[in-house]
């Protein structure tokens, strides 16, 4: 492999490369010290957006995170583990909610859904009922 200079990069054919070119985009460098074998993969600037993503935290740390997460709330002075009181106030407001979001939903759904199908024949309309 040969760079803008035509500097040679990596000697063909060498059996002990460690540095090798992954679909002509990344730059794959194998480093071995003693029974331990560590590769680093370089990529072409095209990739950087990708390589700047953050992958979601693993199962294992999850429970870290969620730990942290927690101290962080304790630390600003909020609640992390609320009581029985405050979870059926919750439920309460919730299903309160709810019902009147549906209320204003079948209020609406009557206005605006017929319960006849006009029917046309010959210039006469019938109304069929809908099932």
């Amino acid at each position: 492999y040969v760079d803008e200079q035509g500097k040679q990069l990596v000697v063909s054919g060498d059996a002990d490369n460690n540095i090798e070119l992954s679909d002509g985009s990344e730059l794959v460098i194998t480093k071995l010290s003693g029974n331990k074998k560590s590769t680093r993969t370089l990529g072409s600037r095209e990739y950087l957006r990708y390589y700047r993503q953050k992958p979601r935290p693993s199962p294992a740390n999850n429970v870290a995170v969620t730990a942290e997460l927690a101290a962080r709330y304790r630390s600003m002075g909020l609640a992390t583990v609320q009581s029985r009181e405050q979870l059926v106030r919750m439920k309460v407001l919730k299903q309160m909610n709810r019902s009147g979001v549906e209320q204003m939903r079948s209020k609406m759904g009557m206005k605006s859904n017929h319960s006849k199908i006009p029917y046309v024949f010959n210039g006469m309309t019938w109304y069929v009922p809908i099932e």
